[in-house]
């Protein structure tokens, strides 16, 4: 069985997700129950409770027989559109995904740019956000969003590009990419944007920058959740962590 690297700041319930995860993907069948329960060396109290979680974010899938396979979840991440590097790497970022989902219960997800937009993919989220993680996956512009305007300020764009080009040289205008700039600079000091969206409403996010790979593109690592309901900045510190974890496994990886 593949072993897959876990550093050891992340916790039991993750190492047990990612010896399922391993066990059904390696299977040539379902596997009820019991099976993985032998396989995994889990009970099936502590299993049945795992699959549950597992089975309600698309990791897995329980079928009529009441037996398991892998679900949708990994496949979809990397038939994304999203950059090359993402692609290759969603396998060894899941995990930490799933951990800060479990840790913080918001919605997370990996966001990539693309032009001038930004897109979420790997988008993980219970079911009192389901709303919001579906509008989630249409790209967005990434100027009305917090993980758009990491991506922007990290990859150095210009905020006056970001604007209709007939308009650009108006009053407004300028004082919205001004304003832009100085957001930016924020950003790249403090390595976090926190921002409503101007896209989706109710939505409000906080990103960090994760890069993947030595050479691989810079992406953002995005929590979010409903306006006003708790405020996110009380998870920042797991946040970074995450992305801390992502970076040292990649580069172990490497």
């Amino acid at each position: 069985m593949l072993q897959t690297a876990v550093p050891a700041a992340v916790g039991g319930p993750l190492r047990k997700a990612v010896a399922v995860l391993e066990a059904l993907a390696e299977a040539s069948r379902p596997l009820t129950l019991s099976e993985l329960s032998r396989l995994v060396n889990l009970p099936k109290s502590t299993l049945h409770r795992l699959m549950r979680a597992l089975t309600d974010i698309g990791l897995a899938v329980r079928r009529e027989s009441k037996s398991y396979e892998l679900g949708t979840y990994l496949s979809r991440l990397a038939a994304t559109g999203g950059p090359a590097g993402v692609q290759r790497l969603s396998y060894p970022v899941t995990p930490f995904l799933l951990e800060l989902f479990q840790h913080t219960h918001r919605i997370v997800s990996l966001g990539t740019l693309a032009g001038t937009k930004v897109q979420h993919v790997g988008t993980l989220y219970g079911q009192e956000h389901a709303r919001l993680a579906m509008a989630l996956r249409q790209p967005v512009p990434a100027h009305c969003s917090a993980a758009g305007k990491l991506l922007l300020a990290m990859n150095k764009r210009d905020p006056a590009d970001l604007f209709d080009t007939a308009t650009a040289g108006t009053v407004v205008n300028r004082a919205r990419a001004d304003a832009m700039r100085r957001e930016f600079d924020r950003i790249r000091r403090t390595g976090l944007s926190y921002a409503r969206s101007e896209f989706i409403p109710d939505l409000v996010e906080l990103a960090a920058p994760v890069r993947l790979g030595k050479s691989g593109p810079v992406a953002a690592v995005v929590l979010g959740d409903t306006v006003n309901t708790r405020d996110l900045r009380s998870v920042a510190r797991a946040l970074l962590d995450t992305v801390d974890a992502i970076e040292q496994r990649l580069a172990e990886a490497g």
